[in-house]
């Protein structure tokens, strides 16, 4: 059954002419699991017995037979059962309790300030309109004039020009964070190391990864999605979002 977040429409009137039916449904999770279990001949035998289109695209079929994790089984000796302490400290799992420690912005983060006057917002189209910087430019110059602390948020991060001005930017003292798709990442490192940094030695940059919702399958193998966000944000006052691709023979991504 469909939780509340995953319905679009939940508690609406069908009968309303705006009405959605909701977005999820079990078909799609039962083609997944034929996905991962029987592999691409098992998804399209579904399909075609359940009568349904092909909803998934050749990249997310890919990334998934790509990624799917087998569950670790261990044997562990049974043992004796340990009355715990009067203050919970021992034999308790609170599940309140984050097992890891969020990071923390060490770095430190600008103080909030009132923005005054009026919020602008520019679009930029890749190539470039007339008399209007590139989208890549426009990255360049936000992180060239930052003074305080650079965010950027990548799927894929490649491009060589933008990470020098970012490391340019921490040699000046700028806090910059990076955070980057948990799968993509070993792409950042192979470029660092094409450029000869070692990131350990930048003081002023923290480089962190993350990964999307992890999807468990009712045979206990798993995948985890992907984080496709792209955004720069400079002193918390200007923030781009969106994408460009530059298409060099086998392709490179910004």
């Amino acid at each position: 059954m469909a939780h509340r977040s995953q319905c679009s429409s939940a508690g609406d009137d069908p009968m309303d002419p705006n009405y959605l039916p909701p977005h999820y449904r079990e078909e799609y999770r039962l083609a997944i699991d034929a996905l991962v279990e029987d592999d691409v001949e098992g998804y399209y035998e579904f399909l075609q017995h359940a009568d349904m289109v092909d909803f998934l695209s050749n990249q997310e079929i890919e990334h998934i037979r790509r990624t799917v994790q087998v569950p670790y089984q261990y044997s562990q000796p049974d043992l004796p059962y340990v009355q715990s302490v009067a203050d919970g400290s021992s034999d308790t799992y609170w599940p309140v309790h984050s097992d890891l420690d969020v990071p923390g912005l060490d770095l430190g983060w600008p103080q909030q300030h009132h923005v005054i006057g009026p919020t602008e917002v520019t679009t930029l189209v890749n190539p470039s309109e007339t008399d209007m910087p590139s989208i890549k430019e426009q990255a360049r110059r936000l992180i060239k004039n930052a003074q305080q602390v650079i965010a950027v948020v990548m799927d894929i991060f490649t491009d060589v020009d933008i990470f020098s001005d970012i490391l340019d930017a921490a040699m000046r003292h700028v806090a910059v964070y990076i955070i980057l798709d948990e799968h993509n990442s070993h792409d950042f490192v192979s470029m660092a190391s094409n450029c000869r940094v070692n990131l350990k030695n930048i003081d002023c940059m923290r480089v962190r990864t993350v990964s999307g919702v992890t999807y468990r399958c009712r045979s206990g193998k798993s995948f985890k999605g992907q984080m496709m966000d792209r955004f720069l944000l400079t002193d918390c006052r200007a923030v781009l979002s969106g994408n460009y691709r530059c298409r060099l023979n086998q392709g490179t991504e910004g």
